[in-house]
């Protein structure tokens, strides 16, 4: 986006004579993102069809995430100005970001038939070529640029992965001759063939390049980002956690860094790089998101809400997004914000079984009467919805019913053979049932499966205990003699984690 940028900026700078004008472009330019965003809407209080000003607020806004928002901007102006090459560039910049590739596929071919010789547009395309393993079409386009723009780094990086595409290894090997000293064109190299799907070999030539330049930050960015997608996720975060050092406050680091801990179960990590990352980037949406998801994931439910109520403020169209606030809400006890934006989803979404789950549990908490009904519609939606049997099981347990506690939970057990909380909530229902050998396998399952637990290792020692297993009983009851009770959190809570249903990813 930086780029595009700088290109249409430096193409349209003879004509910005108006000051608000001028000083959101060089806001841009400097990627002072918000100050571009004040500017140009200061602008076009006076001047409401500026065409330029009205694209290139777009423009701020994309690079805030304030997709919905930038969205309005590119459309007005390319109602103004359909002709016009500098808005349909900015426009499929605008469906690039949104995840429309055929959408800025076709815009930018159609301001190719205004002007061929559109660099930015040739560029692009011959990036979403290239993405597509096209090497042959990517040099169509990468042919018709200047001279100019053909030498610059990044472009003949894109040349060598479209050679190597086009089977043309040793035209390939010939251009790169040229650069092979060069730290930041082996990190645009390496990130090329990574878009296009190689790689291992865009590790290979990062891995190299780094070992003759061990303190490029480009190289430790670019091997990091990488390493995580070859899934070598130590290594991502080795060289990403040295580029850090280097810049402590570049939040697409942080946030790299979060992708890799996470990944590689350090969770706890990840939460503290994505909570650094949210101060010094408060608008960006990727990282609120994360951030309230993996606050939830840790029981850190208050950081999750505040992040959720974050991210619906900057993503106010995305119903999912207030569906998981709610959810949040509802783990802070503040159930009737929570239950708003629940109910209001399930208007919208009515076949959304997780929907009626979240709903169900936070009713449960008011009435669990109400609570059952929910869940029996998401059961209804999703017959085998684990996480939703086991907690109308744990309800009709606690209504003094586990004969109708027993089918749903034997089954949330076959369908999620490695929960705790299902394995200890089996336990109490056969103990209840007078099933006292069927309650101790599960309890013992439990123990297993939540080592640090006390009310599961607390409630093995006891079933044992009844089974006259004494030795082994008491032998954990010494091992947990001064193990702290927690109150707030155990397995005889209802689900006490937003994701019970089989998780989600931080990072999508």
């Amino acid at each position: 986006m930086i780029r595009l940028l700088l290109c249409v900026v430096a193409a349209f700078g003879a004509f910005a004579a108006d000051a608000l004008f001028t000083e959101g472009l060089d806001a841009l330019k400097r990627g002072d993102f918000p100050a571009a965003e004040r500017k140009l809407k200061a602008e076009l209080q006076s001047h409401p069809n500026e065409v330029e000003a009205l694209s290139f607020l777009g423009v701020a806004l994309d690079n805030q995430r304030k997709f919905a928002e930038a969205d309005g901007f590119h459309r007005r102006s390319l109602a103004l100005a359909p002709r016009s090459n500098s808005i349909l560039d900015k426009y499929a910049s605008h469906l690039l970001l949104m995840g429309d590739e055929s959408g800025a596929r076709k815009t930018f071919v159609k301001s190719l038939a205004l002007d061929p010789a559109d660099g930015y547009a040739n560029l692009q395309l011959a990036q979403l070529a290239l993405k597509a393993r096209a090497g042959p079409e990517a040099l169509t386009y990468l042919n018709r640029l200047s001279a100019e723009q053909a030498g610059k780094p990044e472009v003949a990086s894109r040349r060598v992965v479209a050679l190597v595409l086009s089977g043309r290894n040793s035209e390939a090997n010939t251009l790169a001759d040229a650069f092979r000293n060069d730290a930041e064109w082996s990190a645009s190299t390496g990130r090329a063939l990574a878009d296009a799907g190689e790689l291992n070999g865009a590790e290979t030539l990062l891995e190299r390049a780094l070992a003759a330049s061990p303190g490029s930050f480009p190289l430790l960015f670019s091997l990091g980002v990488v390493a995580s997608h070859t899934g070598h996720f130590t290594r991502s975060r080795e060289v990403l956690e040295t580029a850090l050092r280097q810049q402590p406050r570049n939040v697409d680091i942080l946030y790299n860094l979060a992708y890799a801990c996470d990944a590689d179960g350090q969770t706890e990590n990840a939460f503290r790089l994505l909570a650094q990352a949210a101060q010094l980037a408060p608008g960006r949406i990727d990282i609120q998101r994360s951030l309230a998801i993996a606050a939830g994931n840790l029981g850190e439910y208050k950081a999750s809400a505040d992040a959720w109520d974050a991210y619906v403020q900057l993503a106010p169209d995305d119903d999912a997004g207030r569906r998981e606030r709610g959810f949040a809400h509802a783990h802070i006890a503040q159930l009737d914000a929570g239950l708003a934006d629940l109910r209001w989803y399930v208007e919208r979404h009515p076949d959304d079984a997780e929907a009626w789950y979240e709903l169900g549990i936070a009713e449960s908490a008011k009435d669990p009467d109400t609570g059952m009904s929910s869940l029996d519609k998401a059961i209804q939606l999703k017959p085998d919805f684990a996480a939703a049997r086991s907690v109308r099981g744990a309800l009709n347990y606690r209504k003094g019913n586990p004969e109708a506690a027993l089918p749903d939970l034997e089954l949330a057990a076959a369908g999620q053979p490695g929960s705790a909380m299902i394995q200890y909530r089996l336990g109490q229902v056969y103990l209840a049932l007078d099933r006292l050998s069927d309650a101790v396998r599960h309890f013992r399952r439990a123990a297993e499966l939540a080592p640090n637990d006390y009310p599961a290792q607390f409630h093995l020692a006891n079933a044992l205990a009844e089974a006259g297993q004494t030795a082994e009983s008491d032998a954990i009851l010494e091992r947990i003699r001064n193990w702290p009770v927690r109150k707030d959190v155990s397995l005889t809570d209802l689900p006490d984690r937003l994701n019970l249903s089989g998780g989600d990813a931080p990072f999508r």
